[in-house]
């Protein structure tokens, strides 16, 4: 029986009796900028720092750990800066040692120990006194303050509709949390404390990826650090929430085991960023950022569990043409594998997959698979037949056909990937671990389900069994070795035209078999796994949340050689970036994919999440990040509207749906994926209008706007600010800004905000003070009267409205409609600049889709934009900062808002611009209806300088 489990929230309270402390130390400094902190029983916290803003914590509660290896799943740079750091031992409250960089003070009490930092005579941060090296039996935790004014964002991917973090209890554990139910396989019991109701609202549940770091924000003194815990087990942060203890003024992080290894980081404004922003540059610093992702990955998806055959499948991408409705991805997932095996194509479902890719290439489309970390155990394919090969699997094993445990590695496998089934506290196993993975129940419509799913290692379910779903094998994804092989598996899938992954199941999530006990959904948590960090074998408790991240790193990495490799010259995918959309991962995941929020359903409750969930995960370093739009699965907000077959069919409420994918459209990932199993349909050109004409709206604005969207993100891998915004990011003066949950920004002027209410007809919009604002119009008709900021204006918001506002001064870059991102060669920008305050903007230019924009040299544009107001007259600065891509547009246009009268005269680095219609190089005309005049510039110099006189 394993000694390892799932541990609640309420179980886990670190401010409850029965820790240990540290007590007092002594110091002393190995090396420049490292401390040791030591006790009389020669426990040690180590305490160094990365740079003159930021530092670590270590404590191993054993005597005389080592701290000597630096190996992480999540950083991956230990030097964030220049370090001064000089050190005092001060007699006060029983010895004090003061470490000043110049920058922040850490105070650290010696009797007994604790920390505070402080930036001049600003506290930033400090522990509670005695309890901030804690621990019992593996546990290990620690307690801070929590004054009043602050209020904390990020923890990654958490449930709730509060965008704040304050007062709740969040624990970190790769969970298959279906719909957000917070239930577990064994009936009565759930993931979530007794008395609470499980669902969206609540964020005491564990999802499906696990970002252990905090932002906190002073929003009084205005100060701002992070704090990220670097550990892969089960961890937890208490924000003040007192249901299990008094947590009044403090809260607290731990884990179940591992070290207390977390870093601090402290902001510090500048010309580029606030406080807070200053705090995730640091930590994207510290995990390492997002890089440039093909563009169609910031366009609009569809997806389908259900799309089964390739006339299903082409279908849907030729309605989306017919219909007008642009769109980039299409998302196909396990139905077009042979029988579940992973890596595979069915051919009686998906006969000429090649020929399929190839045309839907030709109408703009781009494609994913789901892949899942299972390696399929059924020695039958979709015909039912043995002797089809399953090279994956078939090279490395003597698969046992009748007792798939019993299965051994082959004496010439050139690597043993699999899990072998060995169990803490037990003699290593020589047999290969066996999971189940369930993808639900058939559909009767679906006339090509596999046939021949057989369960190990009792085959009970009849074959032709209407379950869905596979046993198979795990490999032990920590090990670079297996990384390398995993990779590799993708060779096929890139030669018949995929265009990106899709990687499911990441927890992984694995239900009860006849074999093995897996009642928390996932590996059981004595199985033993190999840890890269240790280089050790350790349970999967220890290091449970590592797996998902190494997924999709294998993953990353494996298309990155394959596509870059001389086999793949002349190849479609040869030199193609990567992009990867997975349900989990670990602090860093954004150095290889993106996220989606994993399973939710159809209801007014996820809608209300959507928002704060992505913010805070792009908060979190990473910036990529959606939900499933619509929902999932059927929910609270379905409807039924008939029956076939005796079962009754569900879509989503066309008010849901529509509210849905509105807001969905202004933020990262735009995918709309649902069951088709369980649901009719959920495209929007199958709901007809006017529901299809309200989405298209927002899909045609999506398409506008990509040029923004696309900027945002190469932003975000300069300095890693999200593409979507919390308001208090881009406003942190603004006190009103810091509790807002219902509207974003993308970039930094353009405000959103969508109606997330069911029957609302009516919504407050807030603005926020330091500036105007204006009523976004994408057609680019006349300017409403300015509102000031700092106060809510009222909206009507009928089915199908967006309330949008842009910033005074803002720049916005807007591009010709497309039906996809790569649809026109030449189309050319125009730049929407409003009145009001100086301002500037970086335009991000490249091929959009191929490997050239990465080093030795490489291939993109930069263009700094710039506004500055003088006496009667503005100049508007195009200025080259890295010039080494030509984009196929010889012009670009600059559309300036505002002008009540035509300009007496505009220049163009000095040379008079004649006011004519517009149309040729280097001219203007002035648009007396919408009050704007349009200059039609040449791009041909590195340096454009445009002066309007009034």
């Amino acid at each position: 029986m394993s000694n390892y489990s799932f541990v609640q929230v309420n179980q886990f309270q670190a401010n409850a009796p029965g820790w240990n402390t540290i007590g007092n130390v002594n110091w002393q400094q190995p090396d420049t900028n490292t401390f040791l902190l030591t006790n009389s029983s020669d426990f040690q916290v180590q305490l160094s720092f990365l740079s003159n803003t930021t530092f670590r914590i270590r404590f191993n509660p054993v005597s005389s750990p080592d701290y000597s290896v630096n190996r992480s799943y999540a950083v991956v740079n230990y030097q964030l800066g220049t370090v001064t750091v000089s050190a005092t031992e001060l007699p006060d409250n029983g010895g004090t040692l003061l470490l000043d960089t110049g920058n922040i003070q850490v105070k650290v009490g010696l009797a007994p120990f604790g920390f505070a930092v402080y930036n001049g005579t600003q506290l930033i941060t400090e522990t509670q006194l005695g309890t901030n090296a804690i621990y019992s039996n593996q546990a290990i935790a620690c307690i801070m303050n929590s004054p009043e004014e602050e209020v904390y964002y990020g923890l990654g991917e958490k449930a709730g509709s509060n965008i704040q973090k304050n007062e709740y209890t969040y624990t970190f554990f790769n969970y298959d949390n279906f719909t957000y139910n917070d239930q577990t396989t064994v009936p009565g019991q759930n993931v979530v404390p007794p008395g609470n109701q499980g669902g969206p609202l609540n964020p005491s549940g564990p999802l499906y990826n696990s970002i252990p770091f905090l932002l906190a924000v002073g929003t009084q003194s205005l100060y701002s650090y992070g704090i990220f815990f670097d550990n892969t087990a089960q961890s937890y942060f208490n924000m003040g929430c007192s249901d299990y203890s008094d947590m009044d003024g403090k809260y607290y992080f731990g884990a179940l085991y591992g070290e207390l290894d977390f870093y601090v980081i402290t902001g510090v404004a500048d010309d580029t960023h606030n406080v807070a922003t200053s705090v995730i540059d640091q930590y994207t610093q510290l995990t390492g950022r997002a890089a440039m992702p093909p563009q169609y990955a910031l366009g609009y998806h569809q997806g389908c569990y259900g799309y089964w055959d390739s006339t299903k499948l082409t279908y849907a991408a030729q309605q989306y043409r017919n219909n007008q409705i642009p769109i980039d991805g299409l998302h196909i997932d396990v139905d077009f594998q042979d029988n579940y095996r992973t890596f595979t194509i069915s051919n009686v479902k998906f006969p000429d997959a090649k020929a399929m890719f190839d045309n839907l290439h030709s109408m703009g489309f781009v494609c994913s698979t789901n892949i899942t970390g299972i390696v399929s155990a059924n020695p039958l394919d979709e015909n039912g037949s043995t002797a089809t090969p399953y090279p994956t699997r078939d090279t490395l094993l003597n698969l046992n056909q009748q007792n798939a445990p019993e299965s051994t590695y082959k004496p010439d496998a050139p690597v043993q990937p699999f899990i072998f089934n060995t169990r803490a506290g037990e003699a290593p196993s020589p047999l290969i671990f066996l999971a189940n993975e369930n993808y639900g129940t058939n559909s009767p419509t679906n006339p090509n389900i596999n046939p021949y799913q057989q369960y190990y290692p009792t085959p009970a379910s009849p074959q032709g069994s209407e379950q869905l779903g596979t046993y198979g094998f795990y490999s032990n994804m920590c090990d670079p070795e297996v990384q390398v092989w995993w990779g590799l598996q993708y060779q096929y899938l890139l030669e018949t035209g995929i265009d990106m992954i899709w990687q499911d199941m990441t927890d992984p999530a694995v239900v009860p078999n006849e074999d093995n006990d897996c009642d928390d959904k996932t590996l059981p948590l004595d199985l033993m796994r190999y840890d890269y960090v240790t280089q050790q074998y350790q349970p999967e408790a220890v290091i449970h949340n590592t797996f998902a991240i190494n997924l999709v790193k294998a993953t990353y990495n494996g298309l990155t050689t394959l596509k870059s490799s001389e086999g793949f010259k002349g190849m479609y995918n040869y030199q193609k970036r990567n992009f990867i959309i997975s349900r989990g991962g670990y602090a860093g995941v954004q150095r290889y994919a993106g996220i989606w929020t994993g399973d939710s359903a159809s209801s007014w409750d996820f809608l209300s999440i959507n928002i704060p969930e992505v913010l805070n995960i792009g908060i979190s370093g990473l910036p990529i990040s959606g939900c499933d739009v619509g929902g999932f699965a059927n929910g609270p907000g379905s409807v039924n509207i008939g029956i076939n077959n005796q079962n009754a069919v569900s879509i989503t409420d066309p008010e849901l749906y529509v509210r849905w994918m509105n807001c969905a459209a202004f933020l990262p990932w735009y995918r709309n994926h649902y069951d088709g199993y369980t649901k009719s349909f959920q495209e929007p050109y199958a709901y007809g209008d006017p529901y299809m004409s309200y989405c298209r709206t927002y899909i045609n604005m999506r398409y506008q706007l990509i040029q923004l969207f696309y900027d945002t993100m190469y932003e975000c891998t300069q300095n890693g600010k999200p593409i979507s915004r919390a308001l208090f990011l881009n406003d942190i003066t603004d006190p009103n800004v810091f509790g807002i949950s219902d509207e974003f920004y993308v970039g930094k002027d353009l405000l959103i905000a969508p109606v997330i209410t069911q029957g609302a007809t009516s919504r407050n919009v807030y603005l926020p003070a330091g500036s105007n604002w204006y009523v976004f119009d994408i057609a680019g008709g006349q300017l409403s009267a300015p509102n000031t900021g700092g106060q809510n204006i009222n909206w009507y918001v009928p089915l199908g409205l967006v309330p949008i506002y842009v910033r005074e001064g803002a720049i916005i870059p807007v591009r010709g409609l497309q039906q996809y991102t790569s649809q026109l060669e030449v189309n050319p920008i125009h730049f929407f600049i409003y009145p009001g305050a100086n301002s500037t903007y970086t335009l991000y230019l490249d091929d959009k889709t191929t490997t050239g924009n990465l080093a030795p040299k490489p291939v993109y544009r930069t263009t700094v934009v710039t506004t500055s107001n003088l006496t009667n007259k503005r100049d508007i600065t195009f200025q080259r900062t890295y010039d080494n891509y030509s984009p196929a547009e010889s012009n670009f246009f600059v559309e300036l808002y505002g002008y009540t009268t035509a300009p007496s005269a505009i220049t163009i680095n000095g040379l008079p611009v004649p006011a004519v219609n517009g149309e040729q190089l280097n001219s203007y005309y002035y648009d007396s209806t919408s009050e704007k005049v349009i200059i039609n510039v040449a791009d041909n110099n590195s340096s454009i300088v445009i002066s309007v006189t009034s």
